[in-house]
Parts: structure tokens; sequence; C-alpha cells
């Protein structure tokens, strides 16, 4: 029996220790077959998941494959975490802020240069 999945037919004279795995690549042709027909059925259905879909949410999840869609209902948060995640942000913001003072000197420096040079 030719195999499946490398394409290897053994010989008469080869040992085999079952007649349904392959000697070459050691698949069992049962198994692989079960396998092709799962992977089919998951495909079928993935199809029919994605005719169910808007048209944005199946764009997005054709350009990123693993992804799945997800609808967000509540979010339970204490007061106690959400002032700490503000004061997080808040903190995480200042380095932000000297990067675009640092920029806007820059700028502002070469504007002038510019307008003084003329």
């Amino acid at each position: 029996m030719r195999c499946p999945n490398c394409g290897y037919e053994p010989t008469l004279t080869e040992m085999q220790h079952s007649p349904d795995d392959c000697v070459k690549c050691g698949i069992n042709y049962q198994g692989y077959k079960r396998s092709l027909e799962r992977q089919a059925e998951t495909q079928r259905s993935r199809a029919a998941e994605l005719a169910a879909m808007s048209p944005v949410v199946r764009d997005v999840v054709k350009e990123y494959p693993g992804a799945q869609p997800v609808v967000v209902v509540d979010i339970k948060m204490s007061f106690n975490s959400m002032v700490w995640f503000m004061v997080k942000w808040a903190i995480a913001a200042i380095p932000a802020l000297i990067i675009l003072y640092i920029l806007g000197s820059i700028g502002i420096g070469l504007f002038i240069g510019v307008g003084r040079s003329l």
C-alpha cells in the first residue's frame, strides 16, 4: 500500500511491523486518514463560522488566522484598582512627555535657526 503521507510504497521483501504502518515515515494509515478528516471538518466548521460573522470581523479574522472575535460585556474593577491603574498610566506617560519635549525643542530650534539665517 502506498503511504498517503510520504508516498513510499514498500516492496515485498521489506519487513513491516503492521500492514497499516509506513516503513519509511512510520505513520499509521488509518490514523492519518482520521487526522485528515478532522482537519477537513475543522475547516468546514471554520468556514461556517466565518459566514455567520459580520464583514468587518470576517476581514480581521482572515487577516489574523489565529484570532477569535471577543465581545467585552463588562469590566468589573474595584475603585482602588482603578485608581492604581490611572496612577501607573500617568507615571508611564512621563517618559513620553519628556521625549516629545526634546523633539519639540529640537524642531523649534531648527525652525528658529533657519528663520534667522534667512
